[in-house]
Parts: structure tokens; C-alpha cells; sequence
């Protein structure tokens, strides 16, 4: 039985969740064709499904058109994860400035509890729990600062980021370490009132964590080009 049967989701929503979640993940590589048979197949669906949420991640640009008419995954370069950052860092300031002068004491116990989660897996060498804990530090934010032009922003850069989170090493101690300092800075400021301080910690965050995805984006063109070869 196709999976979607289970799910509460339209055929057609499924469809592009999963295409999208492979594109993600990795499963369909940058720059890899597209094969609507395949996914049809796979995803024991008809075509016009496929052909919708094709046209949906085209339209997000995670699909790009060729000129001959195919589909393939959509690149990653330097070029674009510098600009995905740069406007992330700009938006993520906005968001953390708003939430330190509107955050609640519910919301600085549930920022606490993550930023000492962030802390107690990085010193366990937990890379993917210190992403995950960070990840939802970052999505609190969102929700007490209650800027949903900004949110929306994110989502769908968010989801152009995480193409490149996936490309970074499985395990980095020093990023891991000094990205759990950068939340605890971060929460200070948050809960100490300092809404200038804590938007210039988030960007440098960001900053950080920009000057990662290049070194890892390096990596893997370096390492893609060498098996063509």
C-alpha cells in the first residue's frame, strides 16, 4: 500500500513532501535527473501527481528546467549558500532582537532548557542532537517574536539550508563546541533584555556557521570532482 494511504495528506501533498524530502536528504543528488517513471513508480502513484509537485519545487526552485525540457536537482554552489546565509542572518537578527523585548517567562524557561540540551550534547559529541537542539532554540524564537513575513522567509530558506547541513561532516567537536557557547551567549542577552547584543550574537552565529558550510561545500565539490575523474 502506498504510504500516503496511511497518512492524513492528499495524494498529492504526499508526493511533494517526499520528492522534496529526498531532495533534502541527499537521496536525489545535486544536479541529478529527474525521472517522473521513476518516481512514479517508487511512489506507486500516477504521473500527474508527480507532475504537480515537480512543478511546485520548480516554482521553490529546489527543481530546475533544462532547456531540452528535463528536470533535474538543482546545484549547490558557494555563490548560493553565501546569499542563503546573508539573508538568513539578516532576518534571524530581525526575529531575535523582536523576541528578547517580547519573550515571556514560559518562553525563557523553554529557551533555557533547550540552550542546556545544546550544551550537554555538545560535550557529549553529539553533532546531530547539538543541529536538532539548535534548530528548535531557533524555531522558539520564531514563535515568540510572532513576525510571520519573516517566519515564512525562513521556512523556505530553511529548507535550501538544510541541502547544505547535510553536506558538513557527521561529527564536528570544535563547530559543535562553539555553537553551543553561541546559544548560551545568546540566551544571556535574550534574558537579560538586550535586544541589540543579542541580534549581533545571532549574526555572528550565523557568520560561523556560513564559514562551516563553505569549508564543507569545498570539500564536497573537490571530492565530487575527483570521483568524475
Amino acid at each position: 500500500m502506498p504510504p500516503y494511504k496511511n497518512r492524513r495528506l492528499s495524494t498529492k501533498d504526499f508526493v511533494y513532501s517526499e520528492i522534496k524530502k529526498q531532495i533534502i536528504e541527499g537521496i536525489l543528488e545535486p544536479e541529478q535527473s529527474i525521472n517522473e517513471g521513476s518516481l512514479a513508480t517508487e511512489l506507486e502513484i500516477s504521473r500527474t501527481p508527480i507532475r504537480e509537485a515537480l512543478q511546485r519545487l520548480e516554482i521553490e526552485e529546489l527543481v530546475i528546467r533544462l532547456p531540452n525540457g528535463r528536470l533535474k536537482v538543482a546545484p549547490i554552489s558557494i555563490g548560493e549558500v553565501k546569499e542563503l546565509f546573508t539573508v538568513r542572518s539578516l532576518l534571524e537578527g530581525l526575529i531575535v532582537k523582536e523576541s528578547t523585548l517580547k519573550a515571556k517567562q514560559e518562553d525563557l524557561e523553554i529557551l533555557k532548557r533547550y540552550t542546556q540540551l545544546i550544551i550537554e550534547a555538545s560535550e557529549t559529541d553529539q553533532w546531530k542532537d547539538v543541529v536538532s537542539y539548535g534548530s528548535q532554540f531557533h524555531r522558539h524564537l520564531y514563535e515568540i517574536s510572532q513576525n510571520r513575513t519573516a517566519v515564512k522567509m525562513l521556512n523556505q530558506i530553511n529548507d535550501h539550508l538544510s541541502r547544505y547541513r547535510r553536506i558538513g561532516p557527521a561529527n564536528d567537536r570544535s563547530r559543535s563546541k562553539q555553537a553551543a557557547t553561541e546559544h548560551k551567549e545568546m540566551f544571556e542577552a535574550i534574558r537579560s533584555r538586550q535586544p541589540d547584543i543579542a541580534e549581533e550574537l545571532m549574526r555572528k552565529h550565523i557568520e560561523h556557521s556560513l564559514n562551516t558550510a563553505i569549508h564543507s561545500i569545498e570539500r564536497h565539490l573537490a571530492d565530487s570532482e575527483q570521483s568524475v575523474h
